[in-house]
């Protein structure tokens, strides 16, 4: 190629838009052959980890499965968080809120107990967790008893003001989205999966017809990188001067400094080709998903360009006479909405107690006010484990990590679905299966540094660095092979042979009458005949292991045009109803239901 690369040039462009096709091509630029040996090494790389430890893991699991660079690492943080999980204690713990009023005629407000005996009631729990640090709440008051020293004194104590905190807070718009964020949103927001949003965000950058126009509505959605070219931020600043006036428009033009671990800063966020283009005003020539990622990439990217969100925020803290007991509130009101007019944020978590506290109503007070108690409320919590993983927050770990690239995201969960490493529940939640564990316990035993996230992300580093060209990629290759090799020759002799495990149940085949051992794939557990693949007689499972009704066989008057001696049986499948011959599994005709009679 070097020799070639002279006739050779690259053209670049973010939109399928005329103008940006047309100034492209009036500024190509020499092959960057940085680029291309980054791109050798990422494809020699995963292919080596893929083409030889999936042949280990058929001979010594099953045929089938297969491994990757990223897409293990994946499977174990799945894998790691259901340990953690099945580790973790729950307890309970008790808090104490007050209903207060400032007088008879004011509104009722509550005031959260913060300290007692000049110790805090709430802690935060530090939980060091394979991927990340996990915080959750407990209190001094781990029992109802505990409660009733400080609710005797707050209802037997003069309740007195003690410090009002009053202050302007200003909320920043997010960034314009990049793939791993929209993909969150997509996910968050819309309830779509990672797959299903890349899909529509690639209709919509490929172009649609617009009224005898075909043109793309937003620029290429395969991008880290949080860059946003002047052109569009004028077009921005226009718009929303005209749509919602010049207020709203900040002084300088928001500037989003890259936050992602090797972001290729040549690209740029994904935002619509045109903000003029509104979502109401092309809603018509669009599908529904269509229209949902575009209306959420045009509101994301305008908001981002738009005056923060400014807040009157009020905090204030109640003492007893002796100060022993600490309450505190706290409210606030909007100023000035800001971006907040195009694009509010969805709380991805539960609403915490501050959060909730955030949002009262509060009367005006000041320091040495005396307020009525009306009533002491003691509320019963239980700690937390940490969350299972879904999509939108795997793929924030892994970006937070540096794993992979965004673009690849969506491709990586897809396939651990498919091959029934981890299952996607109902709720939406990722769960690791009975084989993704077994699959993730032998790689970790010895391949240690491919199943390492810093050892993963650091090879990404190094595939940076050979795109900037400060180190040689094939030595980085090389240095990769040997130890690779080494553990590949080590796995291939020691590593025991295991089936993922099979149970036995006193259950019967419907087909054959052999027994059915109970197996799982990524669609849950079912029961399956012990003679498989001889016989493919199964029965499903519910989620909680119950089998689900099977249409039972139906004898009918018709004679088996094969064997001449036995009856037919109208039978059912997924594909619907057919014949099969009763003298099974020695004669195996099979005929399709033509009578509607049968």
């Amino acid at each position: 190629i070097n020799a070639d690369k002279a006739k050779f040039q690259r053209i670049s462009f973010h939109e399928i838009t005329k103008a940006a096709i047309e100034a492209s091509l009036k500024s190509p630029r020499e092959l960057d052959m940085n680029l291309v040996n980054a791109q050798q090494a990422r494809r020699i790389i995963d292919r080596l980890v893929g083409y030889k430890l999936s042949p280990l893991l058929w001979a010594k699991i099953k045929s089938g499965l297969s491994a990757g660079r990223v897409q293990s690492v994946t499977v174990r943080l799945v894998a790691e968080r259901a340990r953690e999980i099945a580790a973790f204690t729950e307890e309970d713990y008790y808090t104490l809120n007050a209903r207060l009023a400032k007088d008879a005629e004011s509104r009722d407000f509550e005031s959260k107990l913060v300290r007692w005996r000049a110790k805090p009631v709430e802690q935060t729990i530090l939980l060091k967790l394979f991927a990340e640090d996990y915080r959750y709440k407990t209190s001094v008051f781990k029992k109802m008893e505990d409660t009733v020293e400080a609710a005797t004194l707050l209802r037997n104590s003069v309740l007195t003001v003690s410090r009002v905190e009053a202050k302007a807070v200003r909320q920043k718009p997010k960034p314009p989205f990049i793939t791993s964020t929209l993909q969150q949103d997509g996910y968050n927001k819309l309830g779509f999966s990672s797959d299903r949003t890349m899909k529509v965000a690639q209709s919509l950058y490929e172009g649609v017809e617009l009224g005898g126009e075909r043109a793309g509505l937003i620029t290429y959605m395969r991008t880290d990188s949080f860059n946003v070219s002047a052109e569009i931020q004028n077009e921005t600043v226009k718009f929303v001067t005209g749509a919602y006036g010049k207020e709203f428009v900040p002084a300088k033009p928001p500037l989003y400094l890259k936050k992602v671990k090797g972001a290729q800063e040549a690209h740029e966020a994904i935002h619509p080709t045109s903000v003029y283009r509104r979502p109401e005003d092309v809603n018509a020539f669009l599908n529904p998903d269509q229209a949902k990622v575009y209306d959420l990439i045009w509101r994301r990217f305008l908001a981002s360009q738009m005056e923060e969100a400014v807040f009157d925020s009020v905090s204030v803290e109640i003492t007893d006479a002796n100060g022993a007991a600490v309450l505190r509130t706290s409210g606030r009101t909007m100023k000035f909405e800001g971006y907040l007019k195009v694009y509010r944020e969805e709380k991805e978590e539960e609403v915490t107690d501050e959060e909730e506290e955030e949002d009262s109503i509060i009367p005006p007070l000041k320091e040495g006010d005396r307020l009525i108690l009306k009533d002491v409320i003691s509320k019963a919590h239980r700690t937390s484990p940490p969350p299972n993983y879904n999509e939108a927050s795997i793929i924030k770990t892994l970006e937070k990590h540096g794993i992979g690239r965004p673009s690849t995201y969506s491709v990586i969960i897809k396939n651990v679905v498919d091959r029934g490493y981890i299952k996607r529940e109902k709720d939406r939640k990722l769960l690791i299966s009975e084989l993704g564990a077994l699959v993730t316990d032998k790689l970790k035993d010895f391949f240690p540094d491919i199943m390492d996230i810093s050892y993963t992300a650091s090879i990404e580093d190094k595939l940076d660095d050979i795109a900037a060209g400060t180190i040689n990629w094939v030595k980085m290759i090389v240095e990769f092979y040997g130890p690779f090799a080494r553990n590949l020759g080590k796995a291939d002799t020691d590593m025991v042979k295991t089936r993922p495990n099979v149970i036995k149940t006193d259950e019967k085949c419907p087909l054959c009458l052999s027994p059915l051992v109970l197996r799982e794939s990524k669609y849950g557990k079912y029961l399956s005949c012990s003679r498989f693949p001889k016989c493919k007689g199964k029965i499903p499972l519910d989620r909680e292991g119950n089998k689900i009704d099977v249409f039972k066989p139906i004898p009918v008057e018709k004679t088996c045009t094969k064997c001449n001696k036995n009856k037919m049986l109208l039978r059912r499948s997924a594909r619907g109803y057919f014949l099969a011959c009763s003298g099974f599994p020695k004669c195996r005709n099979i005929e399709k239901v033509t009578d509607p009679e049968v």
